[in-house]
């Protein structure tokens, strides 16, 4: 690998590519993402435990981590510069602009004599409801009766035997979920908190002394006030916690994981063709062409595929409006697809033709380019933002589920309802690469961070990989003869 280093950005050219990505980013995390405080606690004095490998938001050190990772970082496949134009617009889904702040919220578990401190009760059994955000919540581990749980999968390192306080909690909307936790510094009392995606240690989506924000969706969601141990010392104590939700930030941590593989497009139908073609296609000139990106289905029995993974059974292509387009989807995979519905890949002078229209614009809706209407220009890079980190060892992650599902990332076929061609075939910029015949390789019309880089709009080309390649960015329409 080859490394150049500029004043605004690094660029880095991989295995002899032609073309490489340049990420931009403008949001700071931590090593993992989680935006964390940087208060010194008792719990930096600790030198007895071990560094944490996974997912923490704590440092480990006596002073307090407060660097700020480089997120401008490259990618094997084009994105934008700085100077690119950002599309701010928020995905069709429900916020949380609307939900009604709630009561303050006092454990009851005050009540409980020390004397009963230590029975190992099942935390999850009957967690405290939290029913309205925003809410402040009061407690005391002091009194809490479980010490059922030692430690969590986002800090396997640290030792948090002593007792805990369990919250549940039913997210109404996507949203960035915040959660801030005050048990006064230095008066020997150090408890953190967890989030955690299921009634379960092992599932936890971050860590915190202080502060933690995730970016999370609708669904149920617990929490956990842990009391941590130096040297086989409990200290646990009051504190007060505040919980709120406010809407996504495009640019801050996921609570997505690896093991999130939904098949959000069912097995969908596709609309009538027009000028003649077949479901889902258009005429232009003397042949059609794929009005939306492709999603896939399975074949013999037809059936759902996940947008956000490699294919690892047969699968064909269709074309409707609405759905995920399939990304991580190499040439090979997607010429195959074509084929099992009756279609091909097109042609570079066939896509270039749908893209250009009849006038032969640069864009697909006109000359010059607007601002928005295609899905060209995210703020952060997903690897960067996802990771927290502009490490090389992220570019060997791009095949990660959740690059595609962080917020205002990839969008329905369609959404962007002013990137739409003179015949009537949308995303033809942005949103994803997609897939042309060339047996040697190439993909077209950029990605939703980048379309200037290889090329403005419709001329944005990417030579550098073979038709093995995919990552989260690679897509695919097809075309066939016009009857």
């Amino acid at each position: 690998m080859t490394l150049f280093k500029f004043a605004a950005f690094t660029v880095f050219l991989a295995c002899g590519e032609t073309t490489s990505h340049v990420a931009v980013a403008t949001t700071s995390f931590d090593a993992i993402g989680n935006t964390v405080d940087t208060r010194a606690s008792d719990e930096d004095t600790d030198t007895s435990s071990t560094p944490d490998l996974d997912v923490t938001p704590e440092p480990d050190t006596s002073e307090p981590d407060t660097s700020e990772p480089d997120t401008s970082a490259p990618d094997t496949a084009p994105e934008s510069d700085a100077a690119a134009p950002v599309d701010t617009a928020t995905p069709d889904i429900a916020t949380a602009n609307d939900i009604e702040p709630g009561p303050d919220i006092t454990s009851d578990s005050a009540e409980t004599s020390p004397d009963d401190i230590g029975v190992a009760v099942d935390p999850f059994a009957a967690p405290i409801v939290i029913d309205a955000l925003p809410t402040t919540v009061t407690g005391d581990t002091t009194t809490s009766l479980s010490v059922a749980i030692a430690s969590y999968a986002c800090a396997p390192s640290k030792d948090e035997s002593g007792p805990e306080v369990v919250y549940s909690l039913v997210i109404p909307a996507a949203g960035t979920l915040t959660l801030t936790l005050d048990d006064v510094s230095g008066d020997d009392v150090d408890v953190d908190v967890h989030l955690l995606g299921a009634p379960d240690p092992s599932v936890c989506l971050g860590r915190a002394d202080k502060t933690l924000s995730v970016n999370v969706s609708a669904g149920p969601l617990w929490i956990a006030v842990d009391t941590w141990v130096q040297n086989g010392v409990p200290k646990p104590g009051p504190y007060t916690l505040t919980v709120s939700l406010a809407d996504p930030d495009p640019c801050g941590p996921s609570a997505c994981m690896a093991t999130d593989l939904g098949t959000p497009n069912g097995v969908p139908v596709e609309p009538d063709g027009l000028g003649g073609c077949p479901a889902g296609m258009t005429r232009v000139d003397d042949f059609c062409i794929d009005r939306w990106e492709a999603a896939l289905v399975t074949t013999a029995p037809e059936g759902p595929v996940t947008p956000y993974a490699a294919p690892t059974v047969s699968v064909r292509a269709v074309s409707a409006p609405g759905l995920v387009p399939s990304g991580y989807v190499s040439g090979v995979v997607a010429s195959a697809a074509c084929a099992a519905s009756g279609k091909r890949l097109c042609t570079d002078v066939e896509w270039l033709r749908a893209c250009q229209g009849p006038t032969v614009t640069t864009y697909p809706y006109g000359a010059t380019v607007v601002p928005g209407l295609c899905n060209d220009a995210r703020a952060c890079h997903p690897a960067v933002q996802y990771f927290g980190t502009n490490e090389s060892w992220i570019w060997s992650e791009l095949d990660h589920p959740c690059l595609n599902q962080l917020p205002e990332s990839l969008a329905a076929t369609g959404a962007k309802g002013g990137c739409v061609s003179a015949e009537g075939v949308f995303d033809l910029v942005g949103n994803l690469h997609e897939w042309t015949a060339d047996p040697a390789g190439t993909f077209r019309g950029g990605f939703y961070v980048d379309t200037k880089l290889n090329g403005n709009g419709c001329l944005y080309k990417t030579t550098a990989h073979d038709v093995s390649h995919y990552d989260y960015s690679t897509g695919f329409r097809c075309c066939s003869s016009a009857p």
